[in-house]
C-alpha cells in the first residue's frame, strides 16, 4: 500500500513538471542584451537602452507575466561583443538576444545559428542576410544605397567616387548599392582610422576631380574625412557631399569636430529609410526621460517589442512567429521580408545645421 502511494505520489509530480514546463508562459523570460554604451557610437548604444528599458516598463505595466533584460556593454568593439555573449548564454542563460552593433553580430553569428535563440539586430548585418532567426529591426540598407546611386545619377552627377571605411564589411556592402544604383563604375577609396591615411586619402580624392562624394564610414573617420576636403578646397570647387543613413548615428562627431561651422555640410544629400516617431513613442520617452526620443531609442523599443510580441516557449515557433508579425513600432509599421531584414520606406533628406530635413 505504501509502495502504491509512493509510485502515485511521483506520477503526480510527474505530471505537474510536465504540466508546468509545457504551458510555461513569459513569466521568467529574459532578454540578453548588448549594445555599445561606450566608444564613438556610444550615443546610439545608450540611446537603444533607453527605448529597450521603456518598453520593458510598458510591457510590465500592462501584462501579469513580466519580462526582464541583462545589458551587456560592447563598446561597438567585436571582442568585448563576444565575452558579452559568451555570458548571457553561458552564465544567465537568456531566452532570446537583442544586439546592436554590427561588430558583435560579426563576432558571434556563428555561435548565434548554432544555438537557434531569436535575435532582434538593431544595425545593418554585414554577411549577406539568411532566412534564419535573426531579424534586423533597422530597415535593409541594400535597396536605400542602391537608391542613393540612382538618386546621385538622376541629379545629373557624372564623377562621384566613394570613401568607404574598411574596418567592417556592413560599408563595402554600403559602397556596392550605391554602385550598382550609380549603373556604372564608382572609384573606391579605403579609409582606416588613421588620420595620416585619411589625410593622404583626402589629397587622392581632390586629385581625382569628382563632382560628388559618396561616405560609407565610421562617424568619427567621416568627420575627419569632410575636415581635410574642406580645407583643400573652396566652396565653389568642393564636391558635393552625399551620405548614407549611418551619419544618423554619428552626427555628433561632425558636431564636436565642425562646432558651430557643422553649417558646412548644408544641403548635402541623406539617403535614410523614412520613419518618424509616433507620438504615442515621444509623448512615453519624454515623460521616463525628460528628453525627446534619441537616435538609436527607436531600435531598442522595437527591439523589445519585436521579441516579446512573437514569444513562444519553443524557439523554433518563436522564430516562426518573427516572420509572420507586422506591428507599429516606435517609428511606424515593422514588417520583415523572406531574409529577416526589415521593409525599407525610402527617403532622401538634407542637412541643415546637423539635422536631416
Amino acid at each position: 500500500m505504501k509502495k502504491s502511494y509512493i509510485i502515485a505520489l511521483v506520477v503526480v509530480i510527474l505530471i505537474l513538471v510536465v504540466y508546468f514546463l509545457g504551458n510555461k508562459k513569459d513569466d521568467n523570460v529574459v532578454f540578453g542584451v548588448i549594445a555599445g554604451t561606450t566608444g564613438q557610437y556610444a550615443a546610439a548604444g545608450e540611446g537603444y537602452v533607453q527605448g529597450f528599458n521603456l518598453a520593458i516598463e510598458e510591457w510590465n505595466e500592462s501584462h501579469t507575466s513580466k519580462l526582464s533584460a541583462i545589458i551587456e556593454d560592447d563598446g561597438f568593439d567585436a571582442q568585448k561583443g563576444l565575452s558579452a555573449y559568451k555570458k548571457l548564454k553561458e552564465l544567465d542563460g537568456v531566452d532570446a538576444y537583442a544586439i546592436l552593433s554590427s561588430f558583435t553580430i560579426d563576432a558571434v553569428y556563428d555561435q548565434l545559428h548554432k544555438e537557434g535563440r531569436p535575435v532582434a539586430l538593431g544595425f545593418e548585418q554585414t554577411r549577406s542576410a539568411e532566412d534564419d532567426n535573426i531579424f534586423q529591426v533597422l530597415p535593409a540598407a541594400e535597396p536605400v544605397e542602391t537608391a542613393l546611386g540612382q538618386k546621385v545619377k538622376d541629379l545629373g552627377y557624372k564623377k562621384p567616387i566613394a570613401a568607404v571605411s574598411n574596418n567592417t564589411s556592413v560599408y563595402q556592402n554600403f559602397y556596392r548599392g550605391f554602385k550598382n544604383g550609380f549603373g556604372s563604375d564608382v572609384p573606391k577609396f579605403e579609409m582606416g582610422g588613421d588620420i595620416g591615411i585619411i589625410r593622404s586619402q583626402a589629397l587622392a580624392i581632390i586629385d581625382s576631380k569628382p563632382d560628388v562624394v559618396a561616405f560609407f564610414m565610421a562617424p568619427q573617420d567621416g568627420a575627419l574625412l569632410v575636415q581635410e576636403i574642406v580645407k583643400l578646397t573652396s566652396t565653389s570647387a568642393r564636391p558635393y557631399f552625399v551620405f548614407d543613413q549611418s551619419i544618423q548615428s554619428g552626427i555628433d562627431n561632425y558636431e564636436k569636430i565642425f562646432g558651430k561651422n557643422i553649417s558646412v555640410l548644408n544641403g548635402s544629400l541623406v539617403a535614410m529609410s523614412k520613419n518618424d516617431f509616433t507620438e504615442d513613442f515621444a509623448n512615453a520617452f519624454r515623460k521616463k526621460y525628460n528628453i525627446d526620443p534619441v537616435f538609436g531609442s527607436d531600435m531598442g523599443y522595437n527591439s523589445f517589442l519585436l521579441l516579446a510580441n512573437t514569444y513562444d516557449s519553443n524557439s523554433s515557433k518563436w522564430i516562426t512567429n518573427m516572420k509572420k508579425t507586422k506591428f507599429t513600432g516606435s517609428d511606424g509599421e515593422l514588417s520583415f521580408d523572406a531574409m529577416g531584414l526589415r521593409v525599407p520606406n525610402i527617403f532622401f533628406g538634407k542637412l541643415e545645421n546637423g539635422k536631416i530635413n
